[in-house]
């Protein structure tokens, strides 16, 4: 399906279609890969479409909404990956950051503004996790992406945003929650007021915990705990018992994202391999060498 998406394009592209409909076919078959995992083609079609929305003219709606599909794919590539690219996130949490500055301007796309600040939350929040990138320090990518996230709530609680925009952005904020406490356990941030670090990064994974735990309901409630936001909960609530010494419970979250994603994603989805990863490490380290069956 993928080579058909592709060979649609170029073919397409070759008849000479308008330069309008060519940019949204292009976002249309970005998604696409994106969405199956072929994160490199993606990014290699919306490179081109990033260049036909200069050429179409009209304000600057074509930029941001190709700079909004760049920084949500890079997040999910990076977030496939078994280490995050540094590289990766400073041009995600960059086009985050221009797609936000574009549509703060067009008065008729709140949502769009308001996606766009969430995606500047979560990558200048893995921004600081790694200990910042570019032009930014940990600390600035931690207040860009606690600004982002508190402006993204205002506005789409100003518009009546439907309740699972609402959660999306405590999902975030618990990320945001662990990106810090990460960077305080490597030094990239220093706790205020002398505190001690080791206390302030436990304080801050058990308040992320408690936060995707919630969000998870709330995802579970709305949707359905195999809808991709309930997954991605699945993910971090594995991470965060981990990090804080429970690997009984670690491991139980750890297994039920492999099966999930095998079941909505396919074995071999990138985000699947990714969960795989994760489990056999975690077995490894738990239970040595006898591998269960994820369940």
């Amino acid at each position: 399906a993928s080579e058909h998406y592709i060979d649609s394009l170029q073919r397409l592209e070759q008849e000479g279609m308008a330069p309008k409909m060519l940019w949204q076919s292009s976002l249309y078959t970005a998604r696409f890969l994106g969405d199956a995992g072929q994160f490199k083609d993606a990014e290699s079609i919306l490179g081109k479409a990033r260049e036909l929305a200069k050429e179409l003219g009209g304000g600057n709606k074509f930029v941001a909404e190709v700079s909004l599909r760049c920084a949500e794919l890079l997040n999910k590539w990076a977030a496939s990956s078994p280490e995050y690219s540094p590289d990766m996130m400073v041009r995600s949490a960059f086009y985050a950051k221009e797609a936000a500055d574009l549509f703060s301007e067009m008065t008729e796309d709140k949502e769009d503004y308001a996606t766009a600040l969430y995606w500047m939350g979560l990558n200048f929040g893995t921004l600081c996790r790694i200990g910042g990138g570019g032009t930014w320090t940990a600390e600035r990518a931690y207040e860009m992406a606690e600004q982002s996230l508190a402006a993204c709530m205002q506005v789409r609680e100003e518009q009546g945003a439907a309740q699972g925009k609402i959660t999306e952005v405590l999902f975030a904020k618990g990320v945001l929650a662990f990106c810090k406490a990460e960077a305080m356990a490597s030094g990239a941030l220093q706790p205020a007021g002398g505190q001690d670090a080791a206390a302030v990064t436990r304080e801050l994974n058990e308040e992320a915990l408690q936060t995707f735990q919630q969000a998870y309901e709330e995802f579970t409630k709305l949707y359905s705990s195999k809808h991709l936001d309930a997954v991605k909960c699945v993910t971090m609530l594995g991470l965060l018992c981990r990090r804080l010494g429970n690997n009984t419970d670690a491991l139980g979250w750890a297994s039920k994202e492999v099966k999930t994603r095998e079941e909505i994603l396919g074995e071999l989805h990138p985000r699947t391999q990714q969960a795989r990863r994760v489990y056999t490490d975690l077995v490894d380290k738990t239970q040595g060498h006898q591998q269960p069956a994820a369940e």
